[in-house]
C-alpha cells in the first residue's frame, strides 16, 4: 500500500472513530472535569451536611459511631476522617437489598455528636455524575461499553499522532501553528497533539479500571497481585467473645497507630459480628493516593492483638502498578497541579470533537459549492 493510500486509511479510521467514540469521550471528558474536585463541589452545594461550624476538641470516634448507628439503627461499616478541617466524619452503612446493595453515608458532626443527614451513593448528585462518567449509568453493560470506547479513543488518539507527524517532520511551524485562514483544522491539529499523551493516560486508567481482573490476569504473568485479607478473626474463644468487652474504636486506633506513629489516619473499619476484627487504614507520607490510606493495620478487637500489617513499601510490582491508575486518572497523583491539570484536559475532548465535526461539515460542503459554481459557469 502506498504512503497516500495508508494516509487516506488513517485519516478515515481517525475522522469516524472521533464522530462515533468522540462524542461518548466528550461526555466522559466533562463529567470527568466536575469529578475532580467532586468533595469540594459536593461540599460547595451541601454546606449544611458537609461542613461544620464547631470548634473545639473532636468527639471521640467511638461517640461519631454510636451517633450514626442511633440514627440508622444499623451497625456501621466504616468511618473516614473529616475531609477538610470544617469537614464531617462519614460513616458508611448497607443500603438496599440483597439483589441490588447500596452503600448510605450519615454524616456526623465531629464536635456536636449531631447526625446531620443520611444519604445513598449514587443518588446524590455527585455520585450521580460518578456513576454515568464510570458506567454510563448503564451498569456492568455500561463499563462494559465505556471500556471498550476507550480503546477506540486510544486508536482515534493513536491515528491523529501518525497523520500528524510529516507535520513534525517538515516544519516546527506547520506543526504547531494556528493560523487565521485555517483556524478549525490548526486548533484541532495542535490541541490534538499537546494533549494527546494525557489523554491517552487518562483513557489508559479509565480503561484499566473497567477491566480490572482483564489487567490483573495479565500483570500477574509479572508479580502477583495481594488479595484483600479474607478470613481474619479475633483469636478469642467465639464462646468467651460473646460476654467479652470489644475494645473501642479509639482504643483500636491507638494501638493501631504504633505500627504508623507519623501517619495520619485516614479511616476505620469496626469489627462485624462477635469474631471480626478491626481495620484501621493510615496514609503514610509519600502514598501515590492522597484521599485514601493504603496503610492498614488489622487487630483483634478484643486483645487488640495485631493480626496483619499492609503497606505500599510492601506491595509488589502489579500491586504498585494498581494503586497508580486511580491517582493518575484523576491527577491527585501530582497534588493540586495534577488534578487541575486534568480537569482541564477533559474539556479537550468536547474541542476536539466539535473541531472535528466543523471539518467534516465543511469537506461535505466543498463538493456541493463548486456543483452550484459549475452550474452558473454552465449557464
Amino acid at each position: 500500500m502506498s504512503k497516500f493510500r495508508k494516509r487516506q486509511l488513517w485519516l478515515a479510521v481517525h475522522r469516524w472513530l472521533g464522530l462515533t467514540a468522540g462524542l461518548v469521550f466528550s461526555l466522559i471528558g466533562l463529567t470527568g472535569s466536575v469529578l475532580v474536585f467532586d468533595h469540594a463541589i459536593d461540599e460547595w452545594l451541601n454546606p449544611q451536611l458537609l461542613l461544620t461550624d464547631g470548634t473545639g476538641t473532636r468527639l471521640p470516634l467511638q461517640q461519631i459511631i454510636e451517633s450514626a448507628e442511633r440514627y440508622t439503627g444499623e451497625p456501621a461499616l466504616s468511618l473516614s476522617k473529616p475531609r477538610i478541617d470544617n469537614g464531617v466524619f462519614e460513616v458508611w452503612f448497607q443500603a438496599g437489598s440483597e439483589e441490588d446493595p447500596k452503600f448510605a453515608q450519615v454524616l456526623v458532626d465531629p464536635y456536636s455528636g449531631e447526625a446531620k443527614g443520611r444519604r445513598v451513593w449514587g443518588e446524590y448528585l455527585m455520585t450521580y455524575l460518578y456513576r454515568l462518567h464510570f458506567r454510563l449509568l448503564g451498569g456492568e453493560i455500561g463499563g462494559v461499553f465505556v471500556g471498550l470506547v476507550g480503546l477506540l479513543v486510544i486508536v482515534s488518539l493513536l491515528s491523529g499522532i501518525y497523520l500528524w507527524w510529516p507535520l513534525w517532520r517538515n516544519s516546527l511551524r506547520a506543526a504547531f501553528s494556528i493560523r487565521r485562514n485555517k483556524r478549525n483544522y490548526d486548533i484541532h491539529k495542535t490541541f490534538g497533539i499537546v494533549s494527546s499523551l494525557l489523554l491517552i493516560v487518562l483513557t489508559f486508567t479509565g480503561i484499566y479500571m473497567e477491566f480490572p481482573m482483564v489487567f490483573r490476569s495479565i500483570l500477574e504473568l509479572a508479580s502477583p497481585m495481594t488479595d484483600h485479607p479474607e478470613g481474619l478473626v479475633s483469636t478469642t474463644n467465639s464462646n468467651v467473645a460473646a460476654s467479652a468487652k470489644s475494645l473501642t474504636a479509639d482504643e483500636a486506633l491507638a494501638i493501631a497507630s504504633r505500627e504508623f506513629p507519623d501517619a495520619k489516619f485516614d479511616h476505620l473499619h469496626p469489627p462485624e459480628g462477635n469474631n471480626g476484627v478491626y481495620e484501621v487504614a493510615f496514609r503514610q507520607a509519600g502514598e501515590v493516593q492522597q484521599s485514601y490510606g493504603r496503610s492498614q493495620v488489622f487487630l483483634d478487637q478484643y486483645s487488640g492483638q495485631i493480626i496483619e500489617v499492609r503497606q505500599p513499601s510492601d506491595f509488589t510490582s502489579s500491586d504498585a502498578f494498581a494503586a497508580w491508575q486511580f491517582p493518575l486518572h484523576n491527577g491527585e497523583a501530582f497534588g493540586l497541579l495534577g488534578r487541575w491539570l486534568v480537569c482541564v484536559s477533559g474539556l479537550l475532548p468536547t474541542a476536539l470533537f466539535v473541531t472535528g465535526v466543523i471539518m467534516v461539515q465543511r469537506r461535505k460542503s466543498k463538493p456541493v459549492k463548486r456543483s452550484r459554481e459549475n452550474e452558473k459557469l454552465a449557464a
